[in-house]
């Protein structure tokens, strides 16, 4: 699904966020949303290679991301496929997860982006 977010969704969405995680369906260092930013992974820890997601599959979660949650030194790209935790210093992919892992959380977050 193709979102068209501008600052005010974006704005909006971090508040709809914040609400879930008061009332603690998402964890509080999920990070603030942003605009997604394009970005090549170089490599692949061992933790992203457990969930049997290719570094292409990973690779394509990013593309097709439009929001990543910005989390200090690392970014999680959220798409409708799956997400993928990037280290951004040295485009280290550290955790990526298919669609059918969603948990709770990332559920009710593309919810909120559904609704926004």
């Amino acid at each position: 699904m193709i979102y068209y977010l501008n600052d005010k969704s974006f704005n909006e969405i971090n508040k709809r966020i914040e609400i879930l995680i008061n009332q603690g369906l998402v964890n509080p260092y999920i990070g603030k949303v942003k605009k997604s930013q394009p970005i090549i992974i170089e490599s692949v820890n061992k933790h992203a290679r457990l969930h049997g997601i290719t570094l292409e599959q990973a690779q394509g979660f990013v593309d097709t991301s439009e929001i990543m949650f910005d989390q200090g030194n690392r970014c999680m790209y959220l798409s409708n496929d799956g997400s993928a935790s990037i280290i951004i210093e040295n485009r280290r992919l550290i955790s990526a997860y298919g669609r059918e892992h969603f948990d709770p959380a990332i559920k009710a977050i593309l919810e909120v982006l559904d609704n926004v």
